[in-house]
């Protein structure tokens, strides 16, 4: 169950985890911290409207597959926003993270509730929402210390976690 638990953590991390280093990742895209501070918002946007139908198409070509698929694409995504010049190659990788945690978060519960016996149903799904918890609180934390060194670590390290 770790697997699944570990992706619990990285959509809120992922999402958050640019709090803590606005004013180094505004230097280093040479830009201006304000818009640094709206890869929240093109990650969020995303994220919001694909979770609207990222069940229907898990439904459709398969939880499992979905989920694989999405955490590739979000590995990709986190290596876009590494390999980053430009605040628009940045904000297109935040975007494409987004789209892709909207299919990791609901279809991971989704497994869970399918594959854990219904007795232990309430433990796992409390422990996947504390891992998640886990992931939005540890988020500033871990940026901020990336940030401290180089903020592409942060999503390096959402990378290899994807994989």
């Amino acid at each position: 169950m770790w697997p699944l638990y570990l992706g619990g953590f990285l959509g809120p991390f992922g999402g958050a985890m640019v709090n803590a280093m606005l004013p180094e990742l505004a230097s280093g895209l040479g830009t201006s911290v304000p818009t640094a501070a709206t890869a929240v918002t093109w990650y969020m946007i995303p994220f919001s409207a694909l979770m609207l139908v990222s069940g229907t198409i898990g439904a459709r070509h398969g939880i499992t597959r979905a989920i694989r698929l999405a955490f590739v694409a979000y590995a990709a995504a986190s290596l876009v926003c590494v390999v980053a010049t430009s605040p628009l190659s940045f904000l297109g990788g935040r975007m494409l993270q987004g789209a892709a945690n909207a299919f990791t978060t609901p279809l991971l519960l989704a497994l869970i509730a399918e594959i854990v016996p219904m007795q232990r149903l309430g433990r796992a799904l409390g422990t996947f929402a504390a891992w998640g918890a886990a992931g939005q609180a540890f988020a500033p934390f871990v940026g901020g210390a990336a940030a401290g060194v180089d903020y592409r670590w942060a999503f390096g390290l959402s990378a290899v976690v994807a994989l």
